[in-house]
């Protein structure tokens, strides 16, 4: 597998060492709805516990993790 890492385009975040899976998809649920920009859809994840998140483009998903590496999201890209 190919993987690509780009360079940060904000300061570091704080991401919670605690992960609240409703609230981070109250922040995803807002930028879908193109009401946040990328930094603060950024911030939100952060302090909803994300620590990261990949992109399959061979199966086409979004994958959110927390700091333990749990999966908090797997998403069908459309």
């Amino acid at each position: 597998m190919d993987t690509v890492k780009s360079p940060a385009v904000h300061e570091k975040l704080t991401v919670a060492d605690t992960s609240n899976r409703e609230e981070f998809l109250e922040h995803l649920n807002l930028h879908n709805q193109h009401r946040t920009s990328y930094l603060e859809m950024s911030k939100g994840p952060a302090e909803s516990g994300v620590e990261k998140w990949t992109v399959d483009t061979n199966r086409m998903t979004m994958t959110f993790y927390d700091k333990a590496g749990n999966e908090m999201l797997v998403e069908a890209i459309e």
